[in-house]
């Protein structure tokens, strides 16, 4: 599976990261370059065994979650984008936007017809696992792990609402100790993501768009490959100068074999939800724009080790130009 760290990170990020594309003018497809900088700071509370801190190093049972613990921790964000004039546009940065999460970014986006084709490499640089999250009675001792890949995307397909997504990513464990004692436990693989969305129109200035996405988790511990769906639901308003966003999602994962430490074939399920709000126009200047957002992410498998609870919360401010 992914390093849990990146999982739940980008689900925090589904809330910290705003669309704040949006918070731009739309008529931003003209050519030249433009971007935007952004930064603040979020909140995390959560009970997960496998988020990596220092306070939870040492584990006293597999029975069940951590004690509650909470995090602070700066963010930040820098994006450029430049758009030719023959529509062809070239882009760098970690956009923090929906879906994005933490990665750099760079790409391209090109159009074809009435669809466009985005060709983007993406790596997350800053991610940490337990080498052996199940060692109880003595610290636990993280190593760090490494998140790249490529990602497609078809938008505006065929001049329509559709858009559809494949995320190719890597997923390396420089020190994997439970993978070096346990095969069927190794971390290392592959994540292929393939993902649809459509966006609705509704109301003045307002969207709703469902989204479904699968996952194949083909790590080379067989414990810990899976199959994932996660289908959900974005409702975006636009009254200026504030957007409100709001989404819920509910997530299904199957793994294929049973895991060695607690002798069954893991499964969960859970949901995840989060509202934010952006002002535009911030103190009257015209490009400069803030955020608050919140979310809530719950997880229930069949093993009580991976069960957890996380809330976190976002205050950023940013300016486009």
């Amino acid at each position: 599976m992914k390093p849990i760290t990146l999982k739940l990170l980008i689900m925090v990020l589904i809330c910290v990261s705003s669309l704040t594309a949006l918070a731009q003018d739309p008529g931003k497809l003209e050519s030249g370059l433009s971007g935007r900088i952004q930064g603040g700071a979020f909140f995390l509370q959560s009970d997960s065994q496998l988020l990596v801190t220092d306070s939870d190093s040492i584990n006293t049972n597999l029975e069940g979650p951590v004690e509650r613990y909470d995090e602070f921790s700066a963010i930040a964000s820098v994006y450029l984008h430049y758009q030719f004039e023959s529509g062809t546009a070239i882009y760098a940065g970690n956009p923090m936007e929906i879906g994005e999460g933490l990665s750099l970014n760079a790409g391209v986006i090109q159009p074809l017809g009435d669809t466009s084709l985005d060709v983007a490499f993406t790596w997350l640089p800053i991610n940490e696992v337990w080498k052996n999250p199940y060692r109880t009675n003595a610290a636990r001792e993280k190593s760090d792990a490494d998140v790249y890949g490529i990602r497609l995307k078809l938008l505006t397909i065929e001049g329509s609402r559709w858009e559809a997504e494949y995320d190719l990513e890597r997923i390396d464990i420089d020190e994997d100790e439970i993978g070096g004692t346990e095969d069927d436990l190794k971390r290392t693989g592959w994540s292929h993501e393939l993902g649809l969305k459509y966006t609705f129109p509704f109301r003045q200035g307002g969207v709703i768009r469902p989204e479904i996405t699968y996952t194949y988790g083909d790590m080379d511990g067989h414990s810990n490959s899976y199959h994932g769906l996660d289908a959900g639901i974005l409702l975006q308003q636009n009254s200026q100068p504030w957007i409100f966003i709001g989404r819920v999602s509910g997530f299904y994962n199957k793994y294929q074999k049973t895991h060695p430490i607690f002798d069954k074939t893991r499964q969960e399920g859970g949901i995840s939800a989060f509202v934010q709000a952006i002002r535009l126009n911030l103190f009257g200047v015209e490009r400069l724009f803030a955020s608050l957002a919140a979310g809530y992410v719950w997880s229930d498998a069949n093993i009580d080790f991976f069960d957890s609870q996380t809330v976190v919360g976002l205050a950023s401010v940013g300016i486009n130009f």
